[in-house]
C-alpha cells in the first residue's frame, strides 16, 4: 500500500513522507531534550514543585480532538519534564529509588518500539530475558535457578512466597492451587499456614499475606536486635509455639538490606534453621542482594546462595529505569508448579511462533508482559557486571564518608548503625535541642526545607520513637562533593530553624 492509499483509512502511523519526516525530527528533539536534561542535572535543583498555574492542564477534560504531536510534546516539556520527584539527580537520597541511565533510557525506547509480548514465544526477546535471568542466577550463587522479571520488589517477593505456599501445601498432601487456603465441606479443615520475618521486613509481606488469602494473622513479626537484625532465638521459639498451637509454619523471610537501616539478617543461620524445620527460605534482597556482585562485599549476604527464592530490584541498586525487578526460584519445577496453566488459545507447537510455549507466563501472575530485560541486557553488554559492582562499592564508600562526617560533627547525631548504604541521623543543636517532640519538629522542618529548596532529597523514618533523616544511597551520579553539600545544608538549615525558634 502506498502512502497515498493509506489516507483512505485510519492509523496512528504517519501517513505521508512529510509526516514521517516531521515525526523523525520530533523524536530527535525529544531525545536531545532528555539527554540535555540529564547532562545538566548537577546544576539544577533536585526537586521543584509544580506551579499552580501549570496544574490547570491536569484538571482539563479529556481531549475529543487532538492538538498534534508537536503541541502534545510541548505540554510534556513544559508541564511534566521539569517536575518529577527528582530521583535522577545526584543529590537524591530518598527512599530507595534508582536513577536510571542514559543507555537504559534508550533501551526502553527500543523495547517499546519493538513492543514484543513477553509471555514467551519463539522470539529473540524471550532469549534475552532467559539469558539475563541466567546471569543473575550465577552471580547470586543459584546456578540453574528459574527466574522472572516483574514490576517491583513487592511482586518479586510475593511470587517467592507463592512458591513457598505451593510447596508446603503439597508436602501436606494438599493442592493449594485448587483448594486455596479455605475449608471445604468435602475435605478436612486445613491448619492455618503461617510465615515469618523480622519487624523490619518491608510492608510487602503484609500485602502478600492478604493477597495470597492467608490474612495478616498469618504474617508473624519476629523482634530484632539493637542492630535491627532478626532475633533467631525468638524466631525458633515462635515456630515451636505455632506448631504446638496447631498451626503450619511454611516460610521464613530473611532480609538482605532492610529498608529502614540497611541491616542484613544472619542469612546463613536462617538457612540452617529452615533446613532443620523443613521451611522455605526466602530472601528479600530488594537492594541488598546486589552486593553479591561486589567481591569485597559478598560476605555481607553470605547464606543468600542457600535460599529457595530471592527477590531483588534492578531499578534500585542496579540503576535501571522503572520497572525492573526479578525473582529467582532455586527449583524450576516448583516455580512452574506454582503458576503454570493450560488453555487452548495458548497451545504450543514444535515449530512457528508458538514453539517453546509461554515459559514466563508459566512462572508468574502476568500473561501480558513487557520487555523489561532488554535495558539490563544492554547495560551489561555495554559495561559489564564488574562496573556495576564497582559503582555499588563506590556508594558504600560514600556512605562511610557520610558516617564519618556525621560522627565527627558536634551538631549531628547518628541514630542507627550504617552497615551498608543507609544512614539515619538528625540535626541536634549544640545546646541539646530540647526533648524528642522538639527535635522531631526541628528535623521535620530541616527535611522539608532541604526538599523545597531543591538542595537534596533524603527521606525520613522513625527509629525507637525518634525521627530521623534517612539517606538511602543507590545513586551512580553522586560525588563526594554531593555528600558534603548534603551535610553542609543540614547543618545550615538546622541552625536556621533552631535560631528562629528562640
Amino acid at each position: 500500500m502506498t502512502p497515498a492509499q493509506t489516507a483512505d483509512r485510519l492509523t496512528f502511523d504517519p501517513v505521508t513522507e512529510a509526516d514521517w519526516a516531521a515525526l523523525r525530527e520530533l523524536g530527535h528533539r525529544m531525545l536531545d531534550d532528555l539527554l540535555d536534561a540529564q547532562r545538566a542535572l548537577p546544576y539544577t535543583p533536585v526537586w521543584r514543585p509544580l506551579p499552580g498555574t501549570k496544574r490547570q492542564l491536569f484538571d482539563a477534560p479529556g481531549p475529543v480532538h487532538g492538538v498534534g504531536a508537536d503541541a502534545a510534546y510541548e505540554r510534556f516539556r513544559t508541564h511534566v519534564l521539569p517536575y518529577g520527584n527528582g530521583n535522577w539527580h545526584p543529590r537524591f537520597f530518598g527512599w530507595v529509588q534508582g536513577n536510571g541511565t542514559p543507555l537504559a533510557m534508550l533501551s526502553d525506547m527500543l523495547a517499546a518500539g519493538m513492543n514484543p509480548h513477553l509471555a514467551g514465544f519463539n522470539q529473540a526477546p524471550a532469549q534475552v530475558e532467559r539469558q539475563v535471568v541466567g546471569w543473575f542466577a550465577e552471580w547470586m550463587g543459584m546456578p540453574g535457578a528459574s527466574g522472572l522479571f516483574v514490576t517491583g520488589g513487592t511482586m518479586a517477593n510475593v511470587h517467592g512466597v507463592a512458591c513457598a505456599r505451593i510447596t508446603q501445601a503439597r508436602a501436606l498432601g494438599r493442592n493449594a492451587r485448587q483448594d486455596g487456603v479455605q475449608a471445604w465441606p468435602d475435605a478436612p479443615s486445613p491448619a492455618p499456614l503461617v510465615f515469618y520475618g523480622s519487624t523490619e521486613t518491608h510492608g510487602w509481606a503484609r500485602k502478600a499475606a492478604e493477597w495470597l488469602g492467608l490474612g495478616d494473622r498469618a504474617w508473624r513479626r519476629v523482634p530484632v536486635h539493637t542492630d535491627y537484625t532478626m532475633q533467631l532465638e525468638a524466631l525458633a521459639q515462635m515456630i515451636a509455639d505455632d506448631r504446638a498451637a496447631g498451626l503450619t509454619p511454611f516460610c521464613v523471610i530473611g532480609t538482605a538490606g532492610t529498608v529502614n537501616t540497611g541491616a542484613t539478617d544472619d542469612l546463613d543461620a536462617i538457612a540452617d534453621l529452615c533446613a532443620r524445620e523443613s521451611l522455605w527460605f526466602h530472601v528479600d534482597g530488594a537492594f541488598g542482594a546486589l552486593v553479591a556482585l561486589v567481591p569485597s562485599l559478598r560476605d555481607r549476604v553470605k547464606g543468600m546462595e542457600r535460599a529457595d527464592s530471592v527477590a531483588f530490584d534492578l531499578h534500585k541498586w542496579g540503576s535501571m529505569p522503572f520497572e525492573c525487578a526479578c525473582v529467582l526460584v532455586r527449583d524450576p519445577a516448583v516455580h512452574v508448579a506454582a503458576f503454570s496453566q493450560t488453555a487452548a488459545y495458548l497451545g504450543a507447537f514444535d515449530r512457528g511462533v508458538s514453539a517453546g510455549g509461554q515459559p514466563f507466563n508459566d512462572r508468574g501472575l502476568d500473561l501480558t508482559r513487557g520487555f523489561k530485560a532488554l535495558k539490563v541486557w544492554m547495560q551489561l553488554q555495554a559495561d559489564g557486571v564488574e562496573k556495576l559492582g564497582a559503582i555499588i562499592r563506590q556508594n558504600v564508600d560514600q556512605v562511610q564518608y557520610l558516617v564519618r562526617m556525621v560522627d565527627s560533627h558536634t551538631e549531628l547525631e547518628r541514630l542507627a548503625p550504617a552497615p551498608l548504604n543507609i544512614v539515619c541521623f538528625r540535626y541536634r543543636p549544640a545546646t541539646g535541642g530540647g526533648d524528642e517532640p522538639a527535635l522531631e519538629a526541628l528535623n521535620t522542618e530541616v527535611l522539608l526545607r532541604l526538599q523545597e529548596r531543591g538542595v537534596a532529597i533524603p527521606s525520613s523514618t522513625r527509629l525507637a520513637g525518634r525521627f530521623a533523616l534517612r539517606v538511602a544511597h543507590v545513586n551512580h551520579r553522586t560525588t563526594d562533593e554531593d555528600i558534603e553539600a548534603l551535610v553542609d545544608a543540614v547543618v545550615a538549615i538546622g541552625r536556621e530553624v533552631a535560631n528562629a525558634g528562640r
